[in-house]
């Protein structure tokens, strides 16, 4: 595998079973994504994408196939090295959010970090600093409750960063927001992509999948496309997010 191949897919199949009743949602799916990348996987309601999401976050396994991760074959890995993929390479963004909604904007950044070695006054630090990078430093002690749609995203995106992950996966990050709030949660990302993180983007939304350099098309749980996107939308300041 190159070496700046961050994840690898071979024939990458899932399926779910239910009783006797067989459901197949992926088939044999084959890419690359390499380090550095800002990736959509687009795909209407019902394509698999989100289970293909879940599967490269650690958060769903393979039927068949293989999975490579920085050369490892994760297929080959038991529950507790998944779960340290899970908490050390990868950052989540949903469209939901999933912040804890009696705990600070802080508290929900350094979250991830009660797992670590990290002394509290580093946790601290690390995460004041992530929220300002959002622009969120005059909300540190807010809640969710007192947040908007668009500072709440901010601070999932915050959290994802904390344990600095080698890739962001970020699930329909703008489906809950209004256009203003959508434009400053992309421009964060493609920033973040600029600084050299890698971004995988899930959406069913064309314009915001243009957002990204390449877009993946799933449907029907196979990939009908893999093209680099020519004309790519960019979030620059003072624009806003059209759906």
């Amino acid at each position: 595998m190159p070496l700046n191949t961050l994840i690898q897919i071979k024939d990458l199949t899932k399926e779910y079973q239910s009783g006797e009743l067989t459901t197949s949602v992926l088939h044999g799916l084959n890419f690359e994504i390499k380090k550095g990348e800002f990736v959509s996987i687009m795909g209407p309601s019902g394509s698999g994408k989100s289970t293909l999401m879940h599967i490269l976050g650690f958060l769903d396994t393979l039927s068949t196939g293989q999975y490579f991760f920085e050369g490892r074959d994760v297929s080959k890995l038991n529950d507790d090295e998944l779960a340290d993929m899970r908490s050390n390479k990868v950052g989540f963004i949903f469209q939901a959010f999933n912040l804890l909604n009696r705990s600070s904007a802080l508290e929900n950044v350094i979250m991830p970090l009660y797992y670590t070695t990290m002394s509290k006054t580093e946790r601290m630090t690390r995460g004041k600093k992530l929220l300002s990078m959002v622009g969120l430093d005059h909300r540190l002690q807010y809640t969710p409750g007192q947040l908007s749609g668009g500072e709440k995203q901010r601070v999932a995106i915050a959290r994802a960063l904390v344990n600095n992950p080698e890739v962001i996966f970020a699930d329909e990050p703008t489906g809950n927001l209004d256009s203003k709030s959508g434009h400053q949660v992309m421009k964060i990302l493609q920033d973040l992509n600029q600084q050299g993180h890698t971004i995988i983007l899930v959406t069913h939304e064309k314009y915001t999948a243009e957002h990204a350099k390449r877009i993946l098309r799933i449907k029907d749980g196979e990939i009908v496309g893999d093209d680099e996107v020519k004309e790519r939308q960019l979030a620059e300041d003072g624009a806003e997010l059209v759906k």
